[in-house]
């Protein structure tokens, strides 16, 4: 069974159609690109998987219970936004570490898995009492990457993640998406508007 059925999912805002049956299946351990033009419903598209919106009619399931009614923090995903949303004010560690705070795991769990993160993103350990605004661009991007990943999504939602980065760095951090993909098995669901990207 796919671990993601989306079923003739419309969405629409007012009088204009987002989104007018898309359905798909994306099965467990999958790297999946979507690649259209801005403006075409791929944002639209993962907040509804994520639960940030609701679909105007069709179904979203995701191993296989229907997602209609369940909040964003009760689903088994993590989205990375176009626009990191990293916290300014909180350090590298604080900023990877929020998720767990939010669901209120002990500080020590938190520290041991903020720790398994920077080991998994390749990231320096002295970052982590810097704040974001210390980083090059890349850094931040494998920042979010690890706040999105310690809660062990099932799905992890990429909403072009690379599309602010210069053309080098894009590349470096294609190739990390795949090496984080092979080793943590998570199922990826990626969005961009750049066909290289998506062949990638």
């Amino acid at each position: 069974a796919p671990i993601l059925d989306i079923a003739d999912v419309h969405k629409s805002y007012g009088n204009y159609p987002a989104l007018k049956g898309v359905s798909l299946e994306v099965r467990r351990g999958e790297f999946i690109a979507l690649v259209g033009p801005s403006g075409c419903g791929k944002t639209t598209l993962l907040k509804q998987i994520a639960g940030f919106e609701d679909v105007s009619s069709g179904a979203i399931r995701i191993e296989g219970q229907d997602m209609a009614g369940v909040p964003a923090a009760l689903r088994p995903t993590s989205m990375v936004f176009q626009k990191l949303a990293l916290f300014p004010h909180m350090t590298v560690a604080q900023n990877i570490g929020f998720p767990l705070r939010l669901r209120k795991a002990a500080p020590g769990e938190i520290s041991r898995r903020v720790d398994e993160m920077i080991r998994l993103m390749e990231l320096k350990p002295e970052y982590l009492t810097r704040f974001p605004r210390a980083l090059s661009g890349g850094e931040q991007q494998r920042v979010a990457l690890a706040r999105s990943m310690i809660s062990s999504p099932k799905l992890l939602l990429l909403d072009e993640p690379l599309s602010a980065l210069d053309v080098k760095l894009k590349k470096v951090l294609q190739a990390e998406l795949k090496r984080l993909h092979r080793s943590v098995g998570v199922t990826f669901v990626h969005v961009t508007h750049d066909l290289e990207e998506a062949m990638m």
